[in-house]
């Protein structure tokens, strides 16, 4: 009897055990499976963010060695609550000046703007002028200028490219300067003249033309070289024309031009030639030969006439 008691009362203690264990182990699952809501800090809104931004609708530009360039910048402030006023800069290669001025009208160099950020939608616009030192020729290739507008800790910036191509120049010259010569009907008559490359880049397959204005045509005019296979820049090369005229040229003054351009006329020039046409030495001893005997003929008419 004893030990049915024990039984019922270990019974009665696992049972309560039981119930009370399942009773503590709700409330644990259902806090593990609620859900919670966690606030992160990283998306917490701070408002918009104060910056400036340079744009340019046409950041590249293209001219040939020795030209200049200019660049409309757009900048727009925002994020700020008061007009504030940044500091303009424009960094360029060794080579270069650079110029920062209003977009219209020109005038002194900007060292600085403001910009208000309740006109966000009204950019300002600043003109970027570059360009290279007087004399210079760059070589051909890329150059980045790259403009900066700072206020504080408020930094914006935009990189420009100036893109200078080959410069192809030519010049015709001659010795002294001078532009004139005296040619002989029927005999050899040799001008001299130089072909300057002027140009930032090689010239190739220079070619000769000429054209006689004012004289009778079947003129001979012939070049020594006939043309120029490779002129390399800053260098010149001698050219000797031989200037016949035809046999009915009557003496005076003509004009030939000379012409000397590139196969692919990327360059050419002209060079204009006064030519001065002589009758031949014989011809003159003719020409006085004829009026000695028509004064002889005269005298000799007279001296008749008088006798009779």
């Amino acid at each position: 009897m004893i030990i049915l008691k024990k039984i019922g009362s270990v019974t009665c203690l696992l049972i309560l055990l039981t119930i009370f264990m399942g009773l503590a182990a709700g409330p644990i699952y259902a806090a593990v499976d609620m859900p919670v809501n966690v606030i992160d800090s990283s998306l917490k809104a701070d408002g918009p963010v104060e910056e400036v931004k340079l744009n340019s609708k046409y950041p590249s530009l293209s001219a040939n060695s020795g030209s200049s360039y200019e660049f409309d910048v757009d900048l727009t402030y925002t994020g700020g609550d008061v007009p504030k006023i940044f500091d303009l800069k424009a960094q360029a290669p060794g080579g270069f000046y650079t110029q920062i001025s209003r977009s219209y009208g020109g005038g002194a160099n900007l060292a600085a703007i403001q910009l208000d950020p309740s006109k966000s939608y009204t950019p300002e616009t600043i003109k970027v002028s570059v360009a290279p030192a007087l004399f210079v020729f760059p070589d051909p290739g890329e150059y980045k200028v790259t403009v900066t507008a700072t206020s504080g800790k408020v930094t914006g910036r935009i990189e420009l490219i100036a893109v200078v191509t080959a410069k192809y120049e030519l010049k015709l010259v001659t010795p002294e300067g001078l532009l004139n010569t005296n040619v002989t009907v029927g005999k050899d008559n040799f001008f001299t003249y130089k072909v300057s490359n002027t140009g930032t880049a090689t010239l190739e397959k220079i070619n000769f033309s000429n054209s006689v204005r004012g004289g009778p045509s079947g003129w001979s005019v012939t070049f020594d070289p006939k043309n120029i296979d490779s002129l390399p820049v800053g260098t010149d090369r001698d050219v000797q024309i031989n200037i016949k005229p035809p046999e009915k040229t009557i003496a005076g003054d003509y004009e030939i031009t000379v012409t000397a351009s590139t196969q692919n006329n990327n360059a050419s020039d002209k060079l204009t030639i006064r030519v001065t046409v002589l009758t031949p030495t014989i011809w003159g001893w003719v020409g006085v030969l004829i009026v000695v005997i028509v004064v002889v003929g005269l005298i000799a008419m007279f001296w008749r006439l008088g006798r009779r």
